[in-house]
């Protein structure tokens, strides 16, 4: 994950960014990284000639822009301050994943962090459209954060799939335990694999047998073959929108890591529904990881 030893993070000028910058610096020096914050800067009616000519439209513009310099300007002198060394990067134009992908794509930090909106009244995290568009199309992990401290010793969870009966790549189970491992090893703590195997009923009326003993086992020597404790390997047939959250909880997980595979347009479908209500609902950070 720390390859290139390079972090970028990306800000929203709009938010609290202190959170997600506080994760990002701890990251960083603990990996020795190089530092990047970037923050896209796109205002659609201050393009030239949507409501001002272009003179005052280059003003308003600039003017915006001063605004915005000066808040990452601020979350960068606390890297500086921590040692590290930090470039700041603006970027300007529509859609704002876009711009952020081409810089990712160019550049190929090690991992991207990305604070996610939090909505006050109801304590819960929802992700943007712009969050949704990096899961799809990062080239790179993603670390997206909500918020909340780390639980101390932190505990991380990978969630695998050893059947790949959802047509993963057979090489990405190994790609996420490494991708936990690796977290564990610079910050301590507990490794954790979760799987979960339900599957709906046969047209609705006769139900698939699942050999839960195979499963727990082959789940089991996933584990054994990355050193996990067997009493860390969670199987469960229960849906995953209600166990995963519940296993976050129960260990008080301070990262999950998933794998996001993008394959055609249809995967917006999906994107709208299952794995929107599932993210949503996580109260810990989530590392997305794509195969190779």
């Amino acid at each position: 994950m720390f390859e290139s030893n390079t972090i970028a993070v990306v800000i929203d000028p709009e938010i609290d960014n202190r959170a997600v910058v506080d994760k990002a610096i701890a990251m960083a020096l603990m990996s020795h990284a190089e530092f990047e914050i970037v923050y896209s800067e796109y205002v659609h009616y201050l393009e030239d000639g949507y409501f001002y000519d272009p003179v005052v439209a280059k003003s308003l513009r600039e003017e915006h822009s001063k605004v915005n310099k000066k808040k990452a300007e601020e979350l960068a002198q606390l890297a500086r301050d921590a040692g590290l060394s930090v470039n700041e990067v603006a970027l300007w134009g529509s859609p704002a994943h876009r711009s952020l992908v081409e810089r990712i794509a160019a550049t190929q930090p090690s991992l991207v962090i990305k604070s996610t909106s939090h909505h006050n009244r109801l304590a819960r995290i929802f992700l943007s459209n712009e969050d949704w568009e990096l899961i799809r199309h990062c080239p790179v992990p993603l670390l997206l954060v909500k918020g909340l401290p780390w639980s101390e010793p932190p505990i991380f969870v990978a969630a695998v799939d050893p059947d790949h009966l959802r047509d993963k790549p057979e090489n990405l189970d190994q790609k996420l335990v490494a991708h936990m491992l690796e977290l564990r090893v610079r910050f301590g703590g507990e490794a954790h694999l979760y799987h979960y195997d339900w599957l709906p009923p046969l047209s609705g009326l006769y139900p698939l047998r699942i050999d839960a003993g195979s499963e727990s086992a082959k789940l089991a020597e996933l584990g054994a073959m990355n050193g996990i404790d067997p009493a860390h390997c969670h199987r469960t047939d229960v849906v995953i929108n209600d166990s995963l959250p519940a296993l976050i909880e129960e260990v008080d997980a301070a990262v999950v890591v998933m794998g996001a595979i993008s394959r055609s347009a249809i995967d917006r479908v999906f994107v709208g529904s299952t794995a929107e209500r599932l993210l949503d609902e996580l109260v810990c950070d989530v590392l997305v990881v794509k195969p190779d």
